[in-house]
């Protein structure tokens, strides 16, 4: 469940700057986070094997890009940008949500 919520949020956060019409900035921060947060999403498909992640590092690259989509959401801010700090501290507070239910434990096959 968590890889689906990440990937569906880094697949919106790739397309929002582009459907809201947003600047250059958002656009481009859109794009990379949006594409960080679809890696993370594919790493966290496996519990083991090639291309994936430790149960620990899946847990700390949550709360990093959590914390990175609100220093986004408040740059935004500082900016001028209250549409994209909108989009990037919506994308946010999902993350601190997925983040916060998730147990981040792996599973036995």
């Amino acid at each position: 469940m968590r890889s689906s919520l990440l990937m569906v949020a880094g697949l919106g956060l790739i397309a929002a700057p582009f459907l809201l019409g947003l600047g250059a900035a958002p656009l481009v921060a859109g794009v990379v986070i949006g594409a960080a947060t679809v890696a993370l999403a594919l790493a966290g498909t496996e519990t083991g094997g090639r291309g994936t992640l430790s149960v620990a590092a899946h847990a700390d690259y949550d709360r990093g890009l959590a914390l990175g989509l609100t220093l986004a959401a408040v740059m935004f801010v500082l900016a001028g940008e209250p549409l994209a700090a909108l989009v990037f501290g919506t994308a946010a507070a999902a993350a601190l949500i997925v983040t916060s239910v998730t147990r981040y434990s792996a599973r036995p096959i």
